[in-house]
């Protein structure tokens, strides 16, 4: 799904979803105030804001363009420049970039290996990469039945981004021994919290990027409606409490590279 387009329908309910997990990344990566910093896949900017009002000098690197005017309309006076790329194509000088950060994005790049030869490129030999990766469980599960609906529809022919074990210390290290770098890792849970599953799915996944891009396939083979019914039954059986909220305790991987 790395063709999709993170600026189509609404990802900011996403976004405020993942911001603890954007807190948890940047105290880890122990900014010190001047450092620069480089957020890669910034969407809205959870990571990038928060790293500049550390006082880091900050680089927000987002494909979408919409995404981009959301990051500078809320940057304010902040130290923070919003480029134009991805993580196998980053606009940066060799050794430019003190810290790193990836919150569940790079983990979406089309080719694993030309990413991190790419972030490390822009890396200073001094410097620090942390990323964020979800682990197996309910987050493959839901997000599974839409994409291995869409799969089937095309014949294979969309198989998921990245295609090795993000969440895998030892493929980490895999990808960025080669350029010099050790790999540590620790895993984390973060807790998603809606009103009901009808709201998950609407803001969620119906209007969030994948559902832009891959709706209009599902709606066109007569199955959207029966992938609809398979999503809010896994959410309301596994993660409904009494009154209907949904609570999803999703796990994920936070990797630190240095050397």
């Amino acid at each position: 799904m790395s063709e999709i387009d993170w600026g189509k329908g609404k990802y900011e309910p996403t976004a405020a979803d993942l911001l603890p997990a954007a807190r948890q990344l940047v105290d880890a990566a122990r900014i010190k105030p001047g450092e620069h910093v480089v957020d890669v896949g910034a969407g809205t900017g959870n990571v990038a804001l928060l790293a500049a009002d550390l006082g880091a000098r900050v680089t927000a690197v987002e494909p979408a363009a919409r995404l981009r005017e959301v990051i500078e309309e809320t940057a304010a006076g902040r130290d923070l420049v919003v480029v134009d790329g991805t993580a196998e194509s980053i606009p940066l000088t060799d050794g430019s970039a003190d810290v790193i950060l990836s919150n569940f994005a790079v983990i979406f790049a089309a080719d694993p290996a030309a990413a991190i030869a790419e972030l490390s490129r822009v890396a200073a030999p001094s410097s620090r990469i942390l990323l964020t990766s979800w682990l197996p469980g309910v987050m493959g599960k839901l997000v599974g039945i839409v994409v291995g609906a869409v799969r089937e529809l095309s014949d294979g022919r969309n198989p998921a981004a990245g295609a090795i074990d993000w969440h895998d210390p030892k493929a980490l290290s895999e990808l960025f021994g080669p350029h010099g770098y050790e790999v540590s890792a620790t895993t984390l849970e973060l807790g998603i919290v809606t009103a009901s599953a009808e709201e998950y799915w609407e803001t969620r996944i119906a209007n969030h990027p994948l559902g832009v891009a891959t709706f209009p396939l599902l709606q066109q083979a007569g199955r959207l409606d029966e992938i609809r019914a398979r999503f809010l039954e896994a959410l309301t059986s596994d993660h409904a409490d009494p009154s209907g909220e949904i609570h999803i305790p999703a796990q994920y991987l936070l990797a630190t590279a240095t050397r």
